[in-house]
């Protein structure tokens, strides 16, 4: 159900308070908008990267780091665009603006260093499964995965004291479904904030819509129920990993029915899986 207007106003002053809506050209959120735009060449990307010194340098980082495994050859963005594909450089620079937004403090999710890694996770786990078994889906992966919890961020500053009753209940009873949990205590659904703040982004509809109904991408519609369930097996396999955080902080068993019938099948997942940690891990550095 789409958030009412009061609802949705208080969603977007928390993210004004957050910095996180767009508010100018240099902005975090403006470049997320930029990066997520399916018109955007190379050439283009080049351009909005390097008009950013901080954010060229820390792309270049990443790009020369073990993760990538060129060992310092990328000298440039262009060299970076050649070398990796645009669609690694918008999911770096993707990254190094997401940290941005993660506050240190003054929320009520205490955990955030947990919470970027289950973001980066994901991610990462979303781009791997593109790769072996859902290769129409490779060019939003990487960022669906990255930005599908942002909301969680939002609700904890709209609603903090729901967001502690939230976390306590979780912490009790791990296994209880997060969404039905979230209605007893919050004022509004970490999934609705982050479609709204992405609506508010002008973020293409499959990424909203991913990130609306990434715990029930069944429910998503028929256009974008694909890339849901995709990130919605990201999340799952950064769980089984380890990857938790505050409000999701139990590890599942992993769930190889749902996950076949999302289309992957095990061998895929074991490739995925037996790689992702080491992959997480090596990427962290590079952004740090």
């Amino acid at each position: 159900m789409d958030p009412s207007h009061s609802k949705r106003a208080a969603i977007l002053e928390a993210a004004r308070a957050l910095h996180m809506e767009s508010a100018g050209s240099g902005s975090p959120a403006r470049l997320i908008g930029q990066l997520c735009d399916e018109r955007l060449n190379s050439d283009e990307l080049a351009v909005r990267i390097e008009a950013h010194p901080v954010l060229c340098a820390r792309v270049l980082q990443v790009a020369n780091s073990p993760y990538y495994g060129q060992a310092g050859s990328v000298a440039s963005i262009k060299r970076a665009l050649l070398l990796l594909g645009i669609n690694a450089v918008r999911g770096i620079a993707a990254a190094a603006c997401i940290r941005q937004f993660i506050p240190q403090r003054g929320i009520a999710l205490p955990d955030s260093g947990a919470f970027m890694m289950h973001s980066l996770a994901t991610a990462v786990a979303c781009d791997r499964l593109a790769h072996v078994g859902a290769s129409a889906l490779a060019p939003e992966a990487f960022i669906a995965g990255l930005i599908h919890n942002l909301g969680t961020v939002i609700q904890a500053a709209v609603d903090p004291t729901g967001t502690t009753a939230l976390m306590a209940a979780r912490s009790a009873s791990p296994a209880q479904d997060l969404r039905t949990v979230e209605l007893e205590h919050c004022q509004s659904g970490h999934e609705s904030c982050a479609a709204v703040l992405f609506d508010a982004w002008n973020l293409p509809a499959s990424l909203t819509v991913s990130a609306q109904h990434h715990h029930a991408p069944e429910a998503a519609p028929i256009p974008y129920r694909r890339l849901a369930g995709l990130v919605w097996a990201g999340s799952h396999l950064a769980l089984c990993c380890q990857f938790t955080y505050s409000l999701e902080p139990q590890a599942p068993a992993r769930d190889d029915s749902r996950l076949r019938a999302l289309g992957f099948n095990p061998d895929q997942l074991d490739v995925v899986t037996a790689e992702l940690v080491g992959r997480v891990e090596s990427l962290n550095r590079a952004l740090v």
